[in-house]
């Protein structure tokens, strides 16, 4: 049930996102990155995440990448079968075999982050080498601040396939 529901929410700042930044298609980076936070605090720290979750991962330290994750955190993937890692620890393993294989995170640009109350997101798109082959993924990553520090609760990885991904996108002019 505590899945569904941060996954329920996952999907919805998503759509909140696409809604609210149909600006940022056909590969394009927004012409401004949004933000709803209103305490400049609260952005600077969710912008800084995707930086340290970077830093510690090209460092080899999955469990400094872990801790940035709630206990019961979700991780949303297509690089592991069952599509979804549960769990600190669980995310912990996984961000390990990364580690191990070499894979390095080139560079990450925060695209957008907004947030309500104790909840927030951020959208980011990175660059990596993953065994001597560049890739391009996003993130979706959703927070819940808790004892005043911003912890991500689920995190999608999405990366594009640029043979059947959808080349061009018509948005209507409004």
């Amino acid at each position: 049930m505590k899945t569904a529901l941060i996954v329920g929410l996952l999907l919805g700042f998503a759509a909140l996102a696409m809604q609210r930044e149909c600006r940022g298609v056909n590969g394009r980076t927004p012409a401004r990155e949004a933000t709803g936070c209103g305490a400049a605090k609260d952005d600077t720290a969710l912008r800084e995440i995707p930086e340290t979750w970077k830093e510690n991962y090209n460092a080899g330290n999955a469990a400094g990448v872990a801790a940035l994750y709630a206990p019961d955190a979700v991780y949303l993937t297509q690089h592991y079968v069952a599509g979804i890692v549960s769990g600190r620890a669980a995310i912990q393993a996984y961000v390990q075999r990364g580690v191990d294989a070499g894979y390095k995170v080139d560079g990450i640009e925060v695209l957008q982050t907004d947030c309500s109350g104790d909840m927030a997101y951020v959208v980011d798109r990175y660059t990596a080498t993953n065994a001597g082959q560049k890739a391009m993924g996003v993130n979706l990553v959703v927070l819940r601040k808790s004892g005043g520090a911003w912890q991500i609760v689920a995190h999608e990885a999405a990366v594009p396939d640029p043979a059947t991904a959808v080349q061009t996108l018509d948005v209507p002019k409004s």
